[in-house]
């Protein structure tokens, strides 16, 4: 039988895929990683602005923020559960700072890139807690993995040993 091509369909699902949580977490220092980057590009544009003079101690702050990005940037890259909340506690103070330095939004553009941004760092969020409960789990269950094979040094369980 032939479909009505005008009857409705059945629904699709726009659930964010939740089984990789390596997605939300790239994305997450990505970001952090442009923020960084941006960060600095302000520095340096505010300090040729300025001048050396009067700009150096606003470029000094602006660039231990970066650092400080980045550096969360690649915690989050390690999967590091508080390095992702600072990093999105971090990136809300810096955008609520920018609207009161300027008086209200910069742009529909630019608070839409922010939003974007902001929603990104809270999947990575989401997907590092994801990812540390799942290895939780995987520990727990008791199945073998490369990663928690016993080292050298360890002493063998003792149904492993015969003797001899």
């Amino acid at each position: 039988m032939k479909r009505n091509p005008y009857e409705a369909g059945e629904p699709t699902s726009v659930a964010l895929e939740t089984g990789n949580p390596q997605s939300g977490i790239h994305n997450g220092w990505v970001v952090g990683a442009i923020s960084a980057g941006l960060l600095l590009l302000g520095a340096v544009i505010q300090l040729v602005g300025q001048g050396t003079d009067a700009g150096l101690p606003t470029f000094a702050g602006a660039c231990m923020l970066a650092l400080i990005c980045a550096g969360l940037a690649y915690g989050v890259y390690r999967k590091s559960r508080i390095a992702a909340v600072v990093l999105f506690v971090l990136f809300l103070a810096l955008w609520v700072a920018s609207i009161i330095t300027l008086g209200g939004f910069a742009g529909v553009l630019v608070e839409m890139i922010r939003l974007l941004f902001a929603v990104m760092l809270y999947q990575a969020i989401l997907a590092c807690f994801d990812w540390h409960r799942s290895e939780q789990q995987t520990r727990s269950s008791g199945s073998p993995d490369w990663r928690h094979r016993g080292s050298a040094g360890e002493t063998p369980d003792p149904s492993e040993i015969t003797q001899a």
